[in-house]
């Protein structure tokens, strides 16, 4: 335990340190300082017991994660790669702390109070209730609460759902969205439907295996209703939390029985008078899009899923209308209650997390304005320049690839050439304008919060005369973009120390950000990414002997993975495997490659390679990389998970490298141990 405190404390100096000081200028006590703290932060994660490198890498690399980042503590997943996002939030907390100066734009200022009311306010429950009983109209108020007596026939439900969707951005029992249209992508449609149900699908609403999870909600929404309402009754809380349950168990009978379905196999193109004819006056979506658009619209929209609007007929039609009122109101009010800062999580980090919901290329612009760091810029070049040399040679000239026919290599050699980093920038003036007419004052958060979601509603609705902008996914890894044919690099991706600095080995740099890259950049070359070309236009530029080969190979992946239907007595539901499995398995071998060739080009050639070793960690730096990489997949998942969404990480790990000769040889892995498998698959 000593010495598990002593490796985290160190560990700790890394992210300090690199918070204050984000230049990598150091002295030679300084450089090992930060080369014994990079040591302790992965000493602290390897585990502590038995687990030998060649039966269960991940375990061995990983093990002690669980104890030191437990999803107990959060109810949900953790992760390695979210410690870089935690690092964000507190760097941006740092600065939206920080005073106004003359050097701040109207941007930053009106972030910074939001932020600063949030931390102030957000746990004020009165604020919450009054703000949303003073900017709403509820035809009645809500019945026990605003008023002695309740008249039925004075409750026009779409009315007020359509008004609560204009003013603060929520679907309630009508779900509204701009989307892309996905038969033209140059084009956003209206999609109407089901709207995103609080505990999920179907089978959340309607098995008995999720009894219990319903239990629990209806309990916490009987407690919510308390804490706003005192005076209440339990028996009144208790009555109108079941009615909210009720109708969200009758709502889902609408939704598909099968959750994995695409959004274009549940849905049908629709015109606002045909859905008029199909539903009445019951759901009159003609006069609800009237009401939220303030005018007629004729164009053609999305239905999805299929069954939900008659259902919801069904609904409305045999739900008496107080309870149809209960419901509306709650659904509001659970959007304020959304706002409050949860038990246990930090006031400033919460509100972090705010500012990014709502104003998520602002704050990217004010951490680049203060967190710039061109070494790290450089390095993500460098080190992308040599994870593409090694592709562009093995497209040239490798016996691993003779599988593709010449003049598909040629072509693939030409997309690879065109394929370029995007690291994200803003223009900063278009960000104040974008900002219009938005007020956020000093004052209180729940009236500024209301300013805000009628802000963003209104943005988000008005993408419906726009074309599509790919800059509008902000993504937390390096993402490759098939329409564009680059690679969108995040801003939280340029903060020094986290996977490499210059005082670090080569090792943990190609071990993390060089597999990284190269899994994303594998995936403009493989089933998917064919069908695009190097301009990023829908055109497959494989033929059918490179696709017939891809497919032979693949299927060694797909057998290879199919015993993965389950991992500790939960189902894995992975319908990415195959993209995801060919990507993980070819970057590793990209990465490593990469750094093979800079480790006998660099100055340390031919002798013991110190710069590439680390203290405390007795490991050549070919086992540092392998390291690097086993840790960016540390994890812990939550009791609660009820299925695996993508094939674990240490199925991953351990999968990918019993493929590997390199990270056999590198930790003399006998024959029979368990990653060394006998028959290894290889695609690129």
């Amino acid at each position: 335990m000593k010495l598990l405190l002593t490796t985290c404390l160190l560990a700790s100096l890394t992210l300090s340190w690199s918070a204050t000081h984000p230049y990598p200028y150091v002295n030679t006590f300084e450089r090992d300082i930060l080369r014994l703290a990079k040591a302790a932060h992965i000493k602290a994660y390897m585990s502590e017991g038995e687990p030998q490198p060649c039966d269960n890498f991940y375990n061995f690399a990983c093990g002690n994660w669980p104890r030191l980042h437990p999803s107990k503590l959060y109810n949900k997943r953790t992760n390695y790669l979210d410690e870089l996002q935690e690092l964000f939030v507190r760097k941006s907390a740092d600065m939206l702390k920080a005073a106004t100066s003359n050097s701040d734009s109207s941007a930053d200022r009106l972030i910074k109070n939001f932020y600063n009311t949030c931390n102030a306010e957000a746990n004020n429950t009165s604020s919450a209730l009054s703000t949303l009983l003073e900017v709403t109209d509820f035809r009645g108020g809500w019945p026990e609460i605003r008023v002695p007596s309740w008249y039925s026939y004075e409750y026009d439900w779409l009315l007020v759902v359509a008004n609560l969707k204009r003013k603060l951005g929520v679907d309630i029992l009508i779900g509204l969205e701009v989307v892309p249209d996905y038969k033209e992508g140059h084009l956003h449609r209206l999609k109407v439907g089901a709207p995103k149900l609080p505990l999920g699908h179907r089978r959340q609403y309607m098995d008995a295996a999720y009894y219990g999870t319903r239990v629990r909600y209806e309990r916490n929404i009987a407690e919510k209703l308390h804490n706003y309402f005192p005076d209440q009754s339990d028996l009144w809380c208790n009555e109108v939390a079941s009615q909210i349950l009720e109708i969200e168990q009758q709502l889902a009978k609408g939704l598909p029985h099968n959750a994995a379905l695409t959004m274009e196999q549940t849905t049908r193109e629709r015109t606002p008078f045909e859905l008029k004819a199909a539903y009445g006056s019951f759901v009159d979506v003609s006069r609800y899009l009237r009401q939220i658009f303030n005018d007629t619209l004729y164009a053609d929209l999305y239905e999805t899923p299929e069954d939900y609007l008659s259902n919801l007929m069904d609904v409305i039609r045999t739900t008496p209308k107080l309870h149809l009122a209960n419901y509306t109101i709650w659904r509001a009010l659970d959007t304020f209650d959304q706002a409050r800062i949860p038990s246990g999580v930090q006031p400033s980090i919460w509100c972090v997390q705010m500012v990014r919901k709502y104003f998520p290329q602002q704050l990217e612009n004010l951490f680049h304005r203060n967190y710039n760091n061109m070494q790290m810029i450089n390095e993500l070049q460098s080190t992308w320049t040599d994870i593409r040399r090694v592709f562009r040679e093995d497209l040239q000239a490798s016996p691993n690839l003779h599988w593709l026919s010449l003049d598909t290599r040629q072509k693939a050699i030409n997309k690879l050439d065109k394929l370029e980093l995007k690291f994200r920038t803003h223009d900063e003036s278009e960000l104040i304008r974008q900002l219009y007419g938005l007020r956020v004052n000093e004052g209180h958060f729940y009236p500024n919060l209301v300013n805000v979601l009628q802000w963003s509603t209104k943005r988000q609705l008005a993408k419906l005369v726009e074309e599509p902008q790919l800059t509008d996914k902000v993504y937390k890894l390096p993402h490759y973009e098939l329409e564009t044919n680059k690679m969108q690099i995040p801003i939280t991706f340029l903060q020094a120390r986290f996977f490499w600095d210059s005082n670090y080995p080569q090792a943990l740099k190609f071990g993390t950000l060089g597999v990284l890259l190269a899994r994303q950049m594998l995936h403009g070359f493989d089933d998917v990414g064919r069908r695009y070309d190097r301009n990023g236009y829908r055109n497959n530029w494989w033929d059918s002997t490179s696709e017939t080969s891809f497919a032979e190979r693949a299927q060694c992946f797909q057998e290879q993975y199919a015993v993965f239907v389950q991992f500790q007595e939960k189902p894995v539901t992975d319908k990415g495997l195959q993209s995801r499995v060919v990507a993980d398995n070819g970057a590793l071998s990209i990465a490593y490659r990469a750094y093979i060739q800079w480790l006998n080009n660099s100055p340390e050639s031919g002798i013991d390679y110190r710069g590439e070793r680390l203290p405390l960690l007795d490991h050549t730096p070919h086992q540092l990389f392998f390291l690097a990489y086993g840790q960016l997949y540390c994890n812990d998942y939550p009791d609660t998970l009820e299925a695996f969404d993508e094939i674990p990480e240490q199925l991953r790990v351990n999968t990918a490298l019993s493929n590997s000769e390199k990270f056999i040889e590198a930790f003399s892995c006998p024959v029979g141990a368990k990653l060394n498998a006998r028959f290894k698959c290889q695609m690129f």
